[in-house]
C-alpha cells in the first residue's frame, strides 16, 4: 500500500510530459487539460501518503520532480506557445525566470518549509493556475509582467495560506468529532 502515494505523483509526473507532448504538436487544449489533471492528482498524493501512513523521502522528491515538470515546465511552455513567442527575446526569458523560478522554490520547500503551517513564496500550482489564466487573455505584455510577477512570488519571502493542510485538519476534525 505504501506504493500507491508514489504512483498518484508518477501520475502527476505524466500529465506533465502529456501537457509538453501536446504543446509540441500545438494543441493547446488537451495541454492544459494534462496541467489541471496533474494539479488534481498532486492535490491527492499527499493526502494519501497522510492516510495509508505512507509519507517518505523519495515520496516528497518524486512530488518535486512531478510538479516541476507539470507546474514549471509546461505552463512556461503554454505561455510561450500562446502569446510570449511574439515577443522572442523577452518572452523566452520571461519563461525560463519562471522555470528556474519554480524550480528554486521546489528546492526551498523541501529544504527549508515543508512543516511550515504557511507557504513561503507562491506555490507552484497557484502560480501556475495563474499563468494558465494569463495566457488565454492573449496580451503579451500583460504575460510579460504577469509571468515576472509570478516568478518573483514564487521565490518571494511572502506568505501563502496553506490550504492543503488546513482543508485536512478540518476534515479529519470532523471526521472524529
Amino acid at each position: 500500500m505504501s506504493y500507491i502515494p508514489c504512483i498518484v505523483t508518477i501520475g502527476n509526473f505524466i500529465c506533465g510530459l502529456l501537457a509538453i507532448y501536446s504543446l509540441l504538436f500545438l494543441d493547446i487544449y488537451s495541454a492544459v487539460i494534462f496541467i489541471f489533471t496533474g494539479l488534481i492528482l498532486d492535490i491527492f498524493d499527499g493526502m494519501i501518503a497522510r492516510k495509508l501512513d505512507a509519507v517518505s523521502d523519495i515520496g516528497r522528491e518524486l512530488d518535486s520532480f512531478a510538479d516541476l515538470v507539470t507546474f514549471g515546465i509546461a505552463p512556461s511552455m503554454l505561455a510561450y506557445s500562446m502569446t510570449l513567442s511574439t515577443l522572442p527575446f523577452i518572452g523566452m526569458l520571461c519563461a525560463l525566470a519562471y522555470g528556474v523560478c519554480g524550480m528554486i522554490r521546489l528546492s526551498k520547500f523541501n529544504i527549508e518549509q515543508s512543516n511550515l503551517p504557511t507557504f513561503i513564496g507562491m506555490p507552484i500550482p497557484f502560480a501556475a493556475t495563474c499563468l494558465i489564466i494569463l495566457s488565454f487573455v492573449n496580451s503579451p505584455i500583460l504575460l510579460v509582467l504577469g509571468t515576472s510577477g509570478l516568478s518573483y512570488l514564487m521565490i518571494s519571502k511572502i506568505k501563502f495560506p496553506h490550504f492543503k493542510k488546513h482543508s485536512i485538519e478540518k476534515l479529519e476534525t470532523r471526521r472524529w468529532n
